[in-house]
């Protein structure tokens, strides 16, 4: 077996497998949904990527994309595996193909809000192109949506400096996203800044929920900016009742208590 794909997950084995689980790991799953209505099942942090295969409109980093930056080139190759991707030009579809499999092949799935993943932006609302890891279209996740109605409910991804931040979130909300998707170490966002008031504001007019990541990021490159993970920072969108997740429960890492005087570092 190749290492590549060890790490990755992927392994030999296929989706379709989970159905001959032995008894009694069967019956622990069984139990474990019993008093769940599976009609509000809800896997509100499903994440899809591509490298912009058949006009997706996603894109990684081109440092992913060269083995003159192996750790870069070797995660990118681990992420492919994950995806179960055989031909880099079918990439796209392939990873869609995959993650419908291993959901389809859950008895009791729910519902997975899929999420868009925006753009790290600067506050003078220019797109910093070589600190994006990776981007994944608010479109293309409406198109994924709509195709699988069945598994999926779209989450946008909109960087509240990017200049037509509300225009984005209205136009968002009206197609059917009820959730905002942020990672702030990686897209750039300091959740504290006051130029995301008006973000924050037209979020509690269209009643949607922000979806943030909390914590340090290990998955994804957010070289000196694992500060914007502080969960702390994420109290100015709570000020203006806005509704807030924070995804992983901010497990990794620490940060500065900014209501310490001290500002000692302490764990998320």
């Amino acid at each position: 077996m190749c290492l590549l794909h060890y790490f990755a997950g992927a392994f030999t084995h296929q989706p379709e497998e989970i159905n001959s689980i032995s008894a009694k790991a069967a019956d622990l799953i069984k139990r474990a949904f019993e008093e769940i209505d599976p009609t509000r099942l809800v896997d509100y942090h499903t994440h899809i990527a591509g490298i912009g295969a058949s006009g997706t409109g996603t894109f990684v980093n081109p440092k992913m994309l060269s083995w003159r930056r192996p750790f870069h080139r070797l995660k990118f190759k681990i992420y492919l595996s994950a995806g179960a991707v055989t031909d880099v030009e079918q990439a796209d579809e392939q990873i869609v193909e995959r993650l419908v499999r291993l959901i389809s092949n859950i008895k009791v799935h729910g519902k997975h809000r899929l999420l868009a993943f925006d753009k790290n932006y600067r506050r003078d609302g220019t797109p910093n192109l070589e600190k994006t890891e990776f981007y994944v279209a608010n479109d293309y996740i409406f198109a994924l949506a709509e195709r699988h109605s069945d598994l999926f409910e779209p989450v946008i991804s909109v960087n509240p400096y990017r200049p037509d931040a509300l225009e984005e979130l209205e136009r968002g909300a009206k197609l059917g996203a009820r959730m905002v998707k942020w990672l702030p170490n990686s897209m750039g966002i300091d959740p504290s800044d006051e130029l995301c008031d008006p973000f924050y504001q037209k979020m509690k007019e269209l009643n949607l929920a922000l979806l943030s990541h909390g914590g340090d990021e290990k998955a994804v490159d957010t070289k000196e900016d694992q500060r914007l993970g502080n969960p702390l920072l994420l109290r100015r969108a709570l000020d203006h009742r806005v509704k807030v997740i924070v995804a992983h429960c901010a497990g990794l890492g620490d940060n500065k208590d900014i209501d310490d005087p001290a500002r000692k570092r302490v764990s998320n």
